[in-house]
């Protein structure tokens, strides 16, 4: 048991200790935050989600930066006194330039899953060694993508704890199919006549009021050599010649077979290299675990969550906590439904309500 003060303080008494981490030949920019006092603190370390985010959670798109609410989770939860590691991904700062922005996304791409757990693990260990850090078990929060790199890092370690947020539980290829079967169809019906989508409404759907997530499903229904200027619909799609698409009959099961066929290439998903996802891992989750979730998650079905907390209780997990946020998406920020979850800044009572879980574990 630690000997701390685990109360409360102001965002303004945390104290910030920048590092540089070698992530496999790659300097990254790391942040330790320390609750003020000379005890030492119970360190979590903050996992963020797909592809090269920076140590916010935030990712470049064209032309602009998605924000991440990690920098925030990390200040709320070091005031209530635990010291927070979070860390640049591998190439992420080269992603936010755009001069080096295509050679990192390259370099991401080219990574396997168990890179990025070496990775996480590095991030630990380093963590694990500053000055102000308590000696002993640590907690690992994992979000989306990041929580399958968190749960084998945290059995890796013997952890105090796991936290998931809008956890992969059932496979990529799947969750990645998910998101067609709900936020896409979901997004895309209006624009259908009797189940079926014309050219006429995925062009509408694309400059319709849904999130980003929500316009890509429709994007997947476009033609390769489509263009701005002469779109096409993916003629791959119709099958049946009508120049329509039915979205459940013709659609559906094309995307869950064109997403495992994408993920059997990718290094990062690809079985022989990738990391098993939470479902896979819940019969050997011994450690107690906290599962956050939006109910308006359009990027991973609450679903899922409620998936993970029946497999790891019928593991005899009798130590696994589901908080279940509605009006909340996958960034646990306000979602107005799952077409529309836009990654809004995570909002404070899933912030309280890990940090009092966390405390809860402290005292047992």
């Amino acid at each position: 048991m630690f000997s701390l003060a685990l109360g409360t303080a102001h965002a303004a008494d945390v104290a910030a200790r920048t590092l540089t981490l070698d992530l496999g030949g790659v300097p990254s920019r790391a942040e330790l935050l320390l609750p003020p006092g000379a005890a030492p603190a119970p360190l979590v370390l903050l996992i963020q989600g797909t592809g090269p985010e920076d140590r916010d959670g935030s990712y470049a798109v064209p032309g602009s930066v998605v924000q991440g609410s990690l920098g925030a989770l990390a200040r709320r939860l070091a005031a209530q006194g635990f010291a927070v590691m979070r860390y640049d991904k591998r190439y992420a700062a080269q992603s936010f330039d755009p001069a080096t922005a295509q050679a990192a996304q390259a370099g991401y791409a080219a990574l396997s899953m168990r890179d990025l757990l070496a990775d996480a693990r590095t991030a630990l260990d380093v963590a694990r060694r500053q000055p102000g850090v308590a000696a002993g078990p640590v907690f690992v929060y994992g979000w989306s993508e990041g929580s399958v790199v968190a749960a084998s890092l945290a059995q890796e370690v013997g952890a105090r704890g796991l936290i998931v947020q809008g956890p992969v539980v059932d496979g990529f290829a799947e969750t990645f199919a998910d998101q067609f079967a709900a936020t896409g169809l979901a997004y895309l019906t209006p624009y259908a006549q009797n189940g079926k989508i014309d050219l006429k409404g995925v062009l509408a759907a694309l400059g319709g009021p849904g999130s980003p997530l929500a316009k890509s499903q429709a994007a997947l229904l476009l033609d390769r050599d489509s263009t701005p200027q002469q779109p096409k619909l993916a003629g791959i799609l119709d099958t049946d010649g009508d120049g329509r698409l039915d979205l459940r009959a013709e659609v559906a099961p094309r995307i869950v077979e064109f997403y495992r066929l994408l993920m059997a290439a990718s290094p990062l998903y690809a079985p022989a290299t990738s990391l098993p996802p939470l479902g896979e891992l819940a019969s050997r989750l011994r450690m107690p675990v906290l599962i956050l979730q939006g109910e308006n998650d359009g990027n991973v079905n609450a679903r899922y969550a409620i998936q993970l907390d029946a497999a790891l209780r019928a593991a005899r997990n009798t130590q696994v906590t589901l908080k279940l946020y509605p009006g909340l998406g996958h960034s646990l920020g306000p979602a107005a439904d799952i077409t529309r979850d836009v990654f809004a800044p995570m909002a404070a009572p899933p912030m309280n309500d890990m940090a009092a879980w966390m405390k809860a574990q402290m005292r047992r």
